[in-house]
């Protein structure tokens, strides 16, 4: 959580500087990082790269869903840590390119993600004034080439660690594959958002609304979440034994600690992730329906990351 944010019985609060007053500002996650960041922005100058990490992480990256924000904020200990006490108009391209040869020899993927945030970053010292945007020295910076997933979930990998891995995550499993939300939308689902023509999502990713039909599957996954023991029923449709909603890093431990068994007694010979099961709901329908039921505004990317079945084509005769 930022600093002076708490959550408590799905409520944020934000403790008011001085007073030490809480601030109720709401129960939804995007809702309250925007009120945070209204009660803490400042209009200050950026001069170093340290000033701008500081202000962008105050004032943007708390308006992102919670796990993009999570990753900013990792991502901006390794950008503080090599360019922290640089003047802005000081960094140019060599430096960049110097910080991603070195950060690339330990993982390309996620040097490609600190460039992108360093890169908002700059924007946005150029939307504040701090910069020219003639002087934005991550203009035109080559990032790595990547190659995208294509770990395809078997039928049977599914299976199997469905019937071992418990309750909770066979629940949480077949509802992903029907509906192919992320993980983050999922465990955010309340139950008011349940209505009688369907699930009402908004996608945090990118704020498009959907809502999700009801089938047969998807009402029976509905009453498997329904049917799981717990002593508070809470407000969330997946939540913890005291009524809580699972933060990402939390259920993204049950998962890890359900797959490592999984491997260990030899019912799956290969990791997938639950990321994975929402690629597999790209692949197990028709283009069209993957591109819609995916909620992307661009198929491209349906087709690019989430189609990881070869596909069939007709010999010429």
């Amino acid at each position: 959580m930022p600093e002076r944010l708490y959550i408590r019985y799905g409520t944020y609060y934000f403790v008011e500087y001085g007073t030490n007053r809480w601030i109720n500002i709401g129960r939804d996650y995007v809702q309250a990082m925007s009120a945070y960041a209204d009660r803490t922005s400042e209009d200050t100058a950026c001069l170093t790269m340290s000033d701008l990490i500081d202000r962008y992480l105050r004032e943007v990256a708390p308006k992102k869903a919670a796990r993009t924000y999570q990753d900013n904020v990792k991502q901006a200990r390794f950008l503080r840590a090599y360019f922290g006490q640089m003047r802005l108009r000081d960094i140019t391209q060599p430096h960049i390119y110097k910080y991603k040869d070195e950060r690339g020899k330990r993982s390309e993927v996620q040097t490609n993600r600190e460039l992108a945030l360093l890169s908002h970053m700059f924007g946005y010292a150029v939307r504040w004034g701090d910069l020219h945007h003639s002087d934005n020295p991550c203009v035109r910076i080559q990032r790595f080439k990547e190659q995208p997933r294509d770990r395809y979930v078997e039928d049977w990998e599914f299976y199997a660690f469905k019937d071992h891995a418990g309750p909770l995550i066979a629940a949480y499993m077949e509802f992903e594959y029907l509906t192919g939300l992320r993980q983050g939308d999922i465990l955010a689902i309340r139950r008011d958002q349940l209505k009688e023509d369907g699930v009402h999502i908004t996608i945090r990713k990118t704020g498009k609304k959907i809502v999700i039909q009801w089938s047969d599957d998807l009402r029976a996954a509905v009453d498997a979440v329904g049917q799981l023991k717990r002593p508070v029923r809470g407000l969330y449709l997946f939540c913890t034994r005291k009524g809580q909603p699972y933060t990402s890093n939390g259920f993204r431990s049950i998962w890890q600690r359900k797959m490592r068994s999984a491997l260990e007694t030899g019912i799956l010979n290969d990791r997938f992730q639950s990321r994975d099961i929402r690629a597999k709901t790209g692949s197990d329908t028709d283009y069209q329906h993957a591109v819609e039921l995916l909620a992307h505004e661009d198929g491209r990317i349906t087709k690019r990351h989430y189609r990881r079945k070869p596909e069939k084509v007709r010999p010429l005769r």
